[in-house]
């Protein structure tokens, strides 16, 4: 089943092949948490499960190893061009068990009560309407199934040394998002969400990450004030010359050997959805 959203909200980092490398290579990234939450969730074989916001592959991966050919994942993306990229990705990892659908995350049009597991990775913080998201996400699960959310806050977002221009672009970037109805500290807002729209048994999981100059996400400050160049020059949120002076000041701070840069942390916040809802 295919839906399209009337009006998706601006994914502000693109979707264009630069983008599906970078989240690919995000999802290999956090791998290693993704299965730390799915080893803590009753998701198992012949299970279905949703991903919502997949992108090109999101953790569409690791639910159809965890739900077996007798399982059913689904991911849904509003952006025709991410759900075009999925498919891509799928054929290349021979995922038979995985459909996809293009629909606004707040407005799926799948059925209710019909999923085990609806997940969501690294999306509520890139929408302005998270509390309808959340809303369709619980509608979505079974009674007795687990809504399960991975979004980041940048409470631990910063380099060492510091350096001027690290502040000015995070500052920056923050405000547009800000500006567009969104929010980068949205991390720990999240088992409180859960919690108002009365999932049971909330639980929490929070990492982060630390890297180097060999390390591709060092310079992912930078990679995002480029994709976001127009976006933050048209708010007036910076201009065209200063931004080209931070990134080039930047650049040469992160390929220092001895500099290092503290990802934001990536809170991981499930619970379940009660028998009799």
């Amino acid at each position: 089943m295919t839906t399209t959203p009337s009006t998706p909200p601006p994914y502000l980092l693109g979707a264009e092949d630069e983008e599906r490398r970078r989240l690919i290579f995000q999802g290999e990234l956090l791998k290693d948490d993704t299965h730390a939450l799915l080893d803590r969730l009753p998701l198992g074989q012949g299970g279905r499960a949703l991903d919502v916001g997949c992108g090109p592959l999101g953790i569409m991966d690791a639910l159809s190893e965890r739900v077996g050919e007798a399982g059913q994942v689904t991911g849904v993306d509003a952006e025709p061009r991410m759900i075009e990229m999925a498919r891509r990705t799928i054929d290349e990892h021979h995922l038979s068990n995985v459909s996809l659908t293009n629909a606004d995350a707040a407005d799926t049009g799948l059925p209710q009560s019909s999923f085990d597991l609806v997940h969501t990775r690294l999306v509520l913080m890139n929408v302005p309407h998270t509390d309808q998201v959340l809303d369709e996400m619980v509608a979505l699960t079974k009674p007795g199934g687990t809504v399960a959310v991975q979004d980041v806050d940048w409470l631990t977002r910063i380099c060492e040394p510091p350096h001027p221009s690290w502040d000015r672009l995070v500052t920056a970037i923050a405000e547009l998002w800000r500006r567009n109805g969104m929010d980068v500290m949205l991390g720990r807002r999240l088992p409180g969400m859960l919690r108002r729209r009365g999932l049971q048994d909330v639980q929490v999981r929070a990492s982060t990450h630390v890297f180097q100059h060999t390390d591709p996400y060092q310079t992912l400050l930078v990679d995002r004030a480029k994709l976001c160049r127009s976006a933050l020059i048209e708010h007036d949120l910076i201009t065209d010359a200063e931004l080209d002076d931070h990134i080039e000041a930047l650049s040469r701070h992160l390929d220092d050997p001895d500099t290092l840069v503290v990802h934001a942390t990536l809170f991981q916040a499930w619970g379940t959805r009660p028998a009799n809802a």
